[in-house]
Formats: structure tokens, C-alpha cells, sequence
């Protein structure tokens, strides 16, 4: 009995042994395969990446947000490596030998593999230290014909500004002026603004944006060198005093990204021009110092060949020089001055200056309250004079330039002249 057990033992820890090795030699086939595997893999991969740098010039462009390609050692413009051009990639690598797919080339043009380029800062690095010395930018300037003393020094001032966006030598602040020209129709005002960028970095100018639809103009921002706003007395006083108030002093943007939550906060790139018809184009009352605003005199006589390499050059060297390029208060405040010849009248103030007259001499004139100018216009105009409060008229008493006033016992009043002709139509009291 003892033997029997013994034998059984023995041919048990055969057993264990034997399938002890057999399972050991197939996890060992099983590494080697997986080794042959990988190493294929590996060998795949390597000849694709050697296949894709011989046969080609990658980069990824950050302004446009794409990657580019062209054939290597080519002179030709880099494309987008976009779903055609990637299917094209796979079809002539595997027709080559190379066992490659779309998704394999997706990789790769998506991959840190592909260096990075970025084309405003590619052409502004080219110009340093290539500027002549002459003034090429109030050159340009004064394509445009105007009766404004100041504009070559303040188009050069914003010209400064939009280059030093692009470069973001400031992070904490925006370009928030723009010039605004105004003329007839046929002044090649849009063509002026156009070929402001050199043909390499057209792709960033943009006129053709809504400026009501918020999203796409932050974005936009971002991606945008230079955006026109054609046809400006268009916009809506809402969007014009709000929004675009509003956006142009902004220094980043936040957007939402499509099916996700947290929002993307990206550094602005672009900066504004603006063109109009008609010169009464600022609608917000307490007057505007984002737009430098001209009347052309003429057509805009612009040079067959504009230098951008000397223009931008300028530009460049004088930004690194430490040249300013913001405004001041004093700018400021001359800006604002120049923009009243540009103001929209209320329906008040209109009927208001019809009324009276604004005495430069200040020991001329009357001062009247609000609510004596209010009641003699209400009985000169009656429901012409559309407003819903005397509060709100006050306001915009307020916002009227060159309007003398001062605290009295009565409250705020106002130095005026009465017109001869209101005075006849009003009480005998209010007349002066």
C-alpha cells in the first residue's frame, strides 16, 4: 500500500514538473513573440518616421492652428495637412513599401514630432536691426488725405500698438484705439486698410466679421491680425457703446470650447480699424476715445509697392528702443476732443441747440436749471421732446460740449443764450 502511495507522489510531481515546463516554454514563445511584436512595431514606426522626414517638411502653424507641409527641400508654399492631403501621405508611403495608415499619419502631423512655427514672429525676427532710419510709417500715414494736424503722429502711435499686440509685449493691456476713416464711397479706404499687412500675413486680416455675433469676434481676436469694421456707423448703438467698447481694451479673450466646460483663456492677437460713410458716428454721449476718427479730404494715394520689410523693420527697432506706444491722458483727452465733430445728436440735444446757443463769453448768457430749459422746450416742442424723465434730459445737459455749469441754490445750472425765436415762443420769464 505504502509503494502505491509512493508511486502516486512521484508520478504527481512528474506531472506538476512537466506541466510546470510546458507552461514555462510558452510563456517564454509567448515573450519572444511579444518581443518580435513590439520590435516589428517599433521597426514600422522608425520607418515611417524616417519616410515622413525624407519626403517631406512638416511644421505647426500656430496662428492658423494647423499643420503644414510641403515636399522636402522644396520651395514651394507649405498647404494644410488636412484629411485629403493625409490620405494622400499614407497611399504613396504604402505604395513605397511602408506599412502606414490615415491614423498613422494623423499622429504624426498631431505629435510634438512636428516643430512648431509661428509666422508673425517668424517675419518680425527677420527685420531686427534691418531698419534704414527713414520714417516709413507717417510715409504711409500720409496716404491719407485729411485736415487733421495730429494724425500721422497718432496713426503712428497705433501702428506701434498693433505690433507690439502681435509680439504681446504687454499682457495686462489691449490696443484699444483704432483709427476710424470717414468718407464718401470710392476713397479706397478698405483697400488702405487691406494692404496695411504684407501679402505673407494676409491670412490674417479679416473684414467680413459681424460684430454682434459675440463669439465669433472674440474669437477672432485670436486668430486675426488686424480686423476691419467696415461700414462702422452700421452698428447698433448697443453693440457699439457696449460690446465693442467692451472688447477692445482686452488683453486676453476666454472662450468655451465646443462639448467641453471649463473655458480657454487665449492671449489677443488682433487689433481694429474702422471705416464710415457719413461722419456722425459715435452714439455714445459721454464721448468716445476708442477711434481716432479722419475725414479724407481726398482719395487715399497709396504706392504701387508699399516697403513692408522697411515699414515693419521701423516698427520693430523702435519697440525695442522703448518707444511708446499707448496713449496718454493728454492723448486721450485730445482724441476725445477731436471725436466730438463726429458725435451723434439726440433728438434732445438736437432740439436743445435749436433752442439755444452756447455763449463763449462767460459773463454772457443766463444760467437755467434743467427744469427751466426742459419746460421752455416742452412748450416750443411738446411731445417732440421725447423723454422720460427730467433726470434723463439732465443727462444729457450734462453730455453737451462746451456747456458751462455750475452748483447753485437750485441745484446744477446751465449758461445758455436764448434764441431770438425761442424767446418769442416761450414765457417771458425764461427769455433773456
Amino acid at each position: 500500500m505504502k509503494s502505491i502511495t509512493q508511486l502516486v507522489n512521484l508520478s504527481t510531481r512528474k506531472l506538476v514538473n512537466l506541466l510546470y515546463m510546458k507552461n514555462l516554454r510558452s510563456v517564454k514563445a509567448e515573450n519572444q513573440h511579444n518581443k518580435r511584436s513590439n520590435r516589428l512595431k517599433y521597426d514600422i514606426t522608425r520607418r515611417l518616421l524616417d519616410y515622413l522626414e525624407r519626403k517631406y517638411e512638416m511644421r505647426y502653424n500656430t496662428a492658423l492652428g494647423c499643420a503644414e507641409i510641403r515636399k522636402a527641400g522644396s520651395d514651394e508654399p507649405f498647404v494644410p495637412a488636412d484629411e485629403r492631403m493625409r490620405n494622400t501621405i499614407a497611399i504613396k508611403a504604402r505604395l513605397d513599401g511602408i506599412d502606414a495608415w490615415d491614423k498613422d499619419i494623423r499622429r504624426y502631423t498631431e505629435s510634438g514630432f512636428v516643430k512648431v512655427f509661428n509666422p508673425v514672429d517668424d517675419f518680425l525676427k527677420r527685420l531686427q536691426g534691418r531698419w534704414g532710419g527713414k520714417n516709413h510709417i507717417e510715409a504711409l500715414a500720409d496716404c491719407v488725405p485729411n485736415d487733421n494736424a495730429r494724425w500721422a503722429e497718432w496713426f503712428h502711435t497705433w501702428f506701434l500698438a498693433m505690433v507690439a499686440q502681435w509680439m504681446g509685449l504687454d499682457n495686462a493691456h489691449g490696443n484699444s484705439v483704432a483709427p476710424l476713416l470717414i468718407s464718401q464711397q470710392g476713397y479706397r479706404k478698405s483697400t488702405f486698410c487691406k494692404r496695411l499687412l504684407p501679402e505673407v500675413l494676409q491670412w490674417g486680416y479679416n473684414d467680413n466679421l459681424i460684430m454682434s455675433e459675440k463669439q465669433n469676434t472674440l474669437r477672432a481676436m485670436t486668430q486675426s491680425l488686424l480686423i476691419n469694421i467696415d461700414e462702422f456707423n452700421a452698428l447698433s448703438a448697443k453693440t457699439q457703446d457696449g460690446f465693442l467698447k467692451n472688447v477692445m481694451q482686452l488683453a486676453s479673450i476666454k472662450l468655451r470650447q465646443p462639448y467641453r466646460q471649463q473655458q480657454l483663456t487665449l492671449p489677443r492677437v488682433a487689433s481694429f480699424i474702422a471705416t464710415a460713410n457719413v461722419s456722425d458716428v459715435f452714439s455714445d454721449p459721454s464721448g468716445c476715445r476708442r477711434f481716432i476718427a479722419v475725414t479724407l479730404t481726398g482719395p487715399i494715394r497709396l504706392p504701387d509697392r508699399i516697403d513692408y520689410e522697411q515699414l515693419y523693420a521701423q516698427a520693430v527697432a523702435e519697440l525695442e528702443a522703448g518707444r511708446c506706444y499707448w496713449f496718454d491722458e493728454a492723448d486721450t483727452q485730445e482724441i476725445m476732443a477731436n471725436n466730438q465733430h463726429y458725435q451723434q445728436r439726440t433728438p434732445a440735444e438736437a432740439l436743445f441747440l435749436d433752442c439755444f446757443s452756447i455763449p463763449k463769453d462767460l459773463t454772457k448768457g443766463v444760467y437755467m436749471t434743467a427744469a427751466s430749459i426742459f419746460s421752455l422746450l416742452r412748450q416750443r416742442y411738446g411731445s417732440q421732446l421725447n423723454l422720460t424723465s427730467l433726470s434723463h434730459f439732465g443727462r444729457v445737459l450734462a453730455n453737451i460740449p462746451n456747456l458751462h455749469s455750475k452748483h447753485s441754490s437750485h441745484g446744477t445750472e446751465y449758461l445758455v443764450a436764448v434764441r431770438r425765436n425761442a424767446a418769442q415762443s416761450g414765457q417771458s420769464s425764461l427769455s433773456c
